[in-house]
């Protein structure tokens, strides 16, 4: 193999490789440069080959590059041998392969830790060659995830086959834009065990203040009082409210032991939208709204929560907790409590949102086991499912 070609490998750039050769290549490549952790130490070694699972990502859409900076920030934080399989129009049955390395500097004056990433390309009458190409990939003993970022439901049997050998399954689907049929398929437990989806992620800090905001026993008590959730967000398309802003509502619902009560509506005008839910809890009927608006210049379009609001019937009138950025582009949500009891003076913690791979990268770091998003899948699906907005 040309040293030009281990540069260029260690590089990024992708190396042609024969499907039935692509270990043996792998092997020249790193050549004697690289260390493989928990292998025999080298005297000075360029890289360090860290393999902590078997990483398979669906990229079946023309739009994969916009994926690639992505795939390589959550490799970089967790290495793992990752399995590309993208789309070509290609019209034969056959597979082609091309192999990379995504390395990063841990620390200055440390070698390298670098990871492998294998890209395999199919037309559309090769599909159902990649499950085939990837086991043989597979680094033994490791686990198997899935991350799928298209409808599952477009390749429902490619699907279904990868995610039954998979330990664990991410669904990153787009948000906005994502039906409830497809989050159904995806988060079927008959599919595969430990399924997730990255917007679940994005709320980690929101679900932390919200939880904090009743920690004291005495305001536990609270929380069966509540009767009116108002849940605030910006998304790229404003006329229905963006999945991560239902999650919250549905986790809600879920640790707090609510019922739902009649159908969601979607109502949108030019500015916006705002979906209504209800609920029954122990205090009887409980008002869910998503108050759903434009991006701002500048921001992510990714959708993002700016404000929750829990108002409650007090002992001694309402209540009412908030949590607010004070901007929507600031990493700050301000804390504020309006109830007799309660004396926590307010105050701003720094809380800013996760990017798609900060997303990814806890999809994977955390626990398999996660009851509460079990509980608030179908929630999700039921709101979701009458969350968008009636067309014209």
């Amino acid at each position: 193999m040309p040293e030009m070609s281990s540069d260029a490998f260690l590089e990024g750039r992708g190396i042609p490789v024969p499907l039935a050769k692509i270990d043996a290549t792998l092997e020249d490549l790193w050549g004697p440069a690289a260390e493989r952790a928990g292998g025999p130490e080298l005297e000075n070694p360029t890289v360090t080959r860290v393999v902590l699972a078997n990483l398979v990502v669906e990229r079946l859409t023309p739009e994969a590059e916009a994926l690639r900076a992505v795939v390589e920030a959550v490799v970089s934080r967790f290495p793992c041998r990752a399995i590309v399989i993208r789309g070509s129009d290609d019209p034969g049955r056959k597979v082609s392969a091309e192999v990379s390395a995504v390395c990063a500097l841990p620390e200055p004056g440390a070698p390298q830790v670098c990871s492998e990433r294998i890209v395999l390309r199919a037309g559309p009458q090769a599909l159902d060659l990649l499950p085939g190409a990837v086991r043989p990939l597979l680094e033994g003993g490791l686990p198997m995830i899935l991350w799928w970022t298209t409808d599952p439901t477009e390749h429902e049997g490619l699907y279904r086959d990868l995610a039954a050998e998979s330990s664990r399954i991410m669904l990153d689907l787009p948000d906005p834009g994502t039906s409830a049929a497809a989050l159904r398929l995806g988060l079927d437990p008959s599919v595969g065990s430990c399924r997730r989806d990255a917007v679940w992620y994005g709320l980690i800090h929101w679900r932390e203040l919200v939880a904090q905001l009743f920690d004291c026993p005495i305001h536990r008590r609270t929380l069966e009082r509540i009767d009116a959730v108002t849940i605030e967000a910006l998304s790229p398309d404003p006329s229905a409210p963006p999945r991560l802003a239902l999650w919250l509502g549905a986790w809600l619902a879920a640790q707090l032991g609510w019922e739902r009560d009649g159908t969601p509506e979607v109502a949108a005008d030019g500015s916006g939208s705002t979906f209504r839910a209800g609920f029954r809890g122990p205090a009887g009927s409980i008002a869910m709204e998503v108050r759903t608006a434009p991006m701002e210049a500048g921001l992510p379009e990714t959708p993002r929560l700016v404000a929750v609001s829990l108002a409650a019937k007090g002992e001694q009138g309402p209540e009412t907790f908030r949590l607010r950025r004070p901007s929507p582009g600031s990493p700050d949500v301000k804390i504020h409590a309006e109830a007799e009891d309660y004396c926590r003076i307010p105050n701003t913690v720094h809380a800013d949102a996760l990017d798609p791979a900060q997303r990814v990268a806890a999809a994977l770091e955390l626990s398999r086991f996660d009851p509460p998003f079990e509980k608030a899948v179908p929630f999700l699906l039921w709101l979701l499912e009458h969350a968008q907005a009636p067309r014209p």
